[in-house]
């Protein structure tokens, strides 16, 4: 067996093997575009004339390495050994030749190849096959279809090139951009599974933002996101600047902002932020939280006197992207996680309001914790983005500096009051009410929650005192 842990010594391993079977195997795709952009490259894609999946078959048994089919039909597969990951391929779509390979690819600058040999004996791409001037588009910045029959090939590309945009200054080549204007409508031929795939691939860019702003433009949006784009031209009272639809966007992009650098916006609280947005799946929930925070506004629209007002859209908005998100296939974890933040991305800015009046009390933060559990930096986080969206003349003043100084105030409540209640044994149980008399109902759940809201503020510390409150609540009633 083959002892392997650097890439190089992974695909020098795989050159020795194939060339004992008289294979030829090709390097394509990202990793050539990255060595073109000066990147390491994370993964490998082979593409050669044989069955890729009998191959890969072969190479995995012969080093030891973890063999993966992913498609039968188009004879793809994965072989993963120490961390490392190498998807072989037969080439597309019945082509013969690499170069004819590379012509059904979608961009150029994901259509040049190298043989195998000359990638592991050169650290450029002057060796590279390149038939469609992707190097010089590596080195324009130009993300441009490989041919006029891209898209129709796989309408997905449309969102795919959107999608290129995270590699830094490049731009979409304005015939990508008529041609998605004029074939929008085919994303409909697409599986939600695969929309959905893109789309989250978009929303972990650190320019999710500017990216599905420029999809909108074009109209592609509107097709994968009708909840979202309905907001257009839905207007909004004077503490905002932007319409329904544009808030939205604002926000997403904000929320990009956010993430890169927590300590812009919560300078007291910079390491819990961090820890928070360590945990896998979270930015992917705050950034779509931010997009679709405010759909429940198109429904709950009302303008009465001059005053416009969306009472519930919080609630009636997570919702409707409960709908959203069964049609474009989210998983139940991150549907719900989302819905979450957007069905209560209001409530801090209503303890900002009491926080002015009279102060932020222990009971609330009690309740804010038992909704949203280990998510409060998130839920501030998405009320960041929401305040930094607006900026209408009757924004109220220092609304961000507020926004951190309640989340730090909550945090250190929620930590040294509520946490401990929380994760201790209640005081009674409901077997205690049964004790005393009750039978099993909602009044069960009023008193639980009195006894809870009392031990949090320190009026009630052990079960001996919850008893002789219970004696007393009863002989009251």
């Amino acid at each position: 067996m083959y002892t392997l842990v650097p890439m190089h010594n992974l695909v020098t391993t795989i050159q020795r093997i194939v060339h004992r079977m008289n294979i030829d195997l090709y390097v394509v795709g990202g990793a050539v575009r990255d060595r073109g952009l000066g990147r390491s490259c994370i993964d490998i894609d082979f593409a050669t004339a044989v069955n890729g999946l009998t191959l890969c078959r072969d190479i995995a048994a012969e080093i030891g390495a973890t063999f993966v089919p992913l498609d039968a039909e188009e004879q793809v597969a994965r072989l993963v050994y120490a961390g490392l990951i190498v998807d072989f391929a037969r080439f597309k779509s019945g082509a013969q030749t690499i170069g004819e390979d590379l012509g059904k690819r979608d961009f150029t600058i994901n259509s040049i190849g190298m043989h195998l040999d000359d990638w592991l004996t050169s650290s450029d791409l002057a060796h590279a096959i390149d038939p469609f001037g992707g190097r010089e588009d590596l080195h324009k910045k130009c993300i441009r279809m490989t041919s006029a029959r891209a898209v129709a090939d796989d309408p997905l590309r449309m969102i795919r090139g959107f999608r290129l945009l995270s590699l830094p200054g490049f731009v979409l080549d304005p015939q990508f951009l008529s041609c998605v204007a004029s074939h929008k409508s085919q994303i409909s031929q697409v599986s939600a599974e695969r929309i959905l795939y893109e789309l989250h691939l978009i929303m972990k860019n650190g320019a999710a933002g500017d990216i599905i702003r420029q999809m909108a433009e074009c109209g592609l949006l509107a097709e994968v996101l009708t909840e979202l784009t309905e907001g257009q031209g839905v207007q909004q009272p004077a503490s905002h600047h932007l319409d329904v639809f544009a808030h939205n966007l604002e926000s997403l992009r904000c929320m990009d902002e956010i993430v890169r650098d927590p300590a812009q916006f919560f300078p007291n609280s910079t390491d819990i932020f961090r820890e928070y947005l360590k945990v896998p799946g979270r930015i992917l929930w705050l950034k779509w939280a931010a997009l679709c925070h405010d759909i429940g506004k198109t429904m709950t629209y009302k303008e009465e006197q001059g005053k416009i007002t969306f009472y519930n859209h919080d609630q009636k908005g997570a919702r409707l992207f409960q709908t959203m998100a069964r049609r474009l296939t989210f998983s139940n974890r991150d549907s719900g996680q989302i819905g979450l933040f957007i069905s209560q991305h209001m409530r801090p800015f209503f303890l900002c309001n009491n926080l002015r009046a009279e102060g932020v009390s222990t009971k609330a933060c009690l309740r804010l914790a038992k909704v949203i559990g280990d998510d409060l930096p998130g839920l501030f986080m998405v009320a960041m983005a929401d305040s930094l969206a607006g900026k209408g003349e009757n924004k109220p003043e220092r609304m961000e500096e507020e926004l951190g100084e309640l989340f730090q105030m909550m945090h250190t409540i929620i930590e040294e009051k509520v946490k401990p209640v929380l994760c201790g044994p209640p005081l009674l149980t409901g077997h205690d009410l049964i004790q005393a008399g009750l039978a099993p109902g909602p009044l069960f759940r009023e008193i639980l929650e009195e006894v809870e809201q009392l031990h949090v503020v320190g009026e009630m510390n052990d079960k001996e005192q919850a008893l002789q409150w219970l004696g007393n609540y009863l002989q009251e009633r």
